[in-house]
């Protein structure tokens, strides 16, 4: 039987703006002229296959309501604040609010005495230690997230409070806490009166927690049952749901590499969990300001961050966005970005993905300089303000939108 679309209008007007040459799913940027929004497009270098596989899952979704969407952005300091994440998170629930899917991947990030995304809260009792991917000597293993968060203390426990106000509802019905599972581990268990279920997968590497309704808040406390046990070990969390939507993950960590994200032995075992249908990569402003860096390193060590993502899925569509224009301490350009730019074509044409080139969109060389003139950057020349990242987020949404209008074209 041939699937009807439960959303004709949606459809004619995606058709109908497309023949006449007009954007409806679009974000209106704001003039400025020294944005090249002429190279604001997402490169193909090779097969459009893999794309089009994503584009295919996505129509699925849009039209008929059906499956689900993992998104994984991965960076450093660019991501872990989840400011443009964040945007292309609440664009595409926005534009198709029933598609809004789980929260997906968050981590505490208060507990290690950090900055986190802005919609949601940690907080915590009793004593803790944290363990990060940049760290020359890690402590303790570390996954996905790049950090973990550690206690002794019996007494000790976090909340998780999400923001109902300044975000879309990220509904959720289930949750995956990595942990360290075994004999010396304290049991977690859910603060309040609820009668929730918490099942241990050891050989996976999480605590499943099965709610019997939605939370806008996670309580999460630790118990001691044994003599052996006397600490605990938290990787990050998964938050999911078995209803169709789009989950947009977000992994960063201040200061992280792509060898910051080798070092992590539990990778390979989470992603695994989050099963991305579509990567973007925006790790490289670290390796370049690093004075050792090449680009035949680089790409080997993208090569192993691949190959572990591919091991969850062999056909995940890979985006990698273009470091942007920047200064080391301020007042040297770094000469490095060009480089980056080479090497992420080299592997977009390698593994038949995309590039989004965000260093030609800002103008190049010391193009840090006029985004910072024009409030858009901090004084560091490194990072975006909140402006800035919104108008990136704003960009590369285009690009995949219009990507995606091109494909509705030509398939239906």
């Amino acid at each position: 039987m041939i699937k009807t679309p439960r959303n004709y209008i949606t459809i004619l007007l995606l058709l109908c703006a497309f023949k006449s040459t007009a954007q409806p799913i679009h974000v209106t940027i704001p003039k400025y002229d020294f944005i090249h929004e002429d190279q604001a497009q997402l490169i193909v270098p090779a097969s459009d296959t893999l794309l089009n596989n994503f584009f295919q899952k996505l129509s699925k979704l849009m039209l008929f309501g059906e499956g689900q969407i993992n998104v994984l952005h991965m960076g450093g300091s660019h991501i872990q604040a989840d400011v443009y994440s964040n945007r292309l998170r609440q664009l595409l629930g926005s534009y198709y609010p029933e598609q809004q899917g789980a929260r997906g991947l968050i981590f505490p990030y208060r507990i290690a005495k950090t900055n986190g995304p802005p919609d949601f809260r940690a907080d915590y009792t009793g004593d803790w230690t944290s363990n990060k991917n940049v760290s020359r000597e890690l402590s303790t293993k570390l996954g996905l997230m790049g950090m973990s968060v550690s206690t002794s203390d019996t007494t000790a426990s976090f909340q998780i409070t999400f923001d109902r106000i300044k975000n879309l509802p990220q509904h959720f019905t289930r949750i995956k806490l990595f942990n360290e599972i075994d004999s010396s581990s304290f049991q977690p268990y859910w603060i309040g009166n609820d009668s929730v279920k918490f099942t241990s997968f050891p050989e996976k590497g999480y605590t499943l927690i099965e709610l019997p309704r939605f939370y806008d808040t996670i309580s999460i406390g630790f118990k001691k049952e044994d003599s052996l046990q006397h600490h605990y070990i938290l990787y990050g969390m998964y938050l999911e749901s078995d209803e169709p939507g789009i989950t947009y993950n977000s992994v960063g960590v201040n200061g992280a590499s792509t060898t910051s994200y080798l070092k992590c032995e539990l990778f390979e075992q989470q992603v695994k969990e989050v099963h991305p249908d579509l990567v973007f990569f925006g790790i490289g402003i670290n390796d370049a300001h690093n004075n050792t860096f090449t680009q035949k390193r680089y790409e080997d060590y993208y090569r192993q961050i691949i190959k572990m993502i591919q091991a969850s899925n062999p056909n995940v569509m890979l985006v990698f966005i273009t470091n942007n224009d920047s200064y080391s301490y301020s007042r040297i350009n770094n000469k490095n970005a060009e480089a980056v730019e080479k090497a992420m074509y080299n592997l977009a044409k390698e593994y038949n993905g995309a590039v989004w080139n965000m260093f030609r969109v800002m103008g190049g060389y010391r193009s840090a300089t006029i985004w910072r003139a024009n409030n858009l950057m901090k004084h560091d020349r490194i990072h975006f303000n909140r402006e800035g990242y919104n108008l990136m987020g704003d960009l590369i949404f285009n690009a995949l939108m219009e990507k995606y209008g091109n494909y509705l074209m030509r398939n239906h």
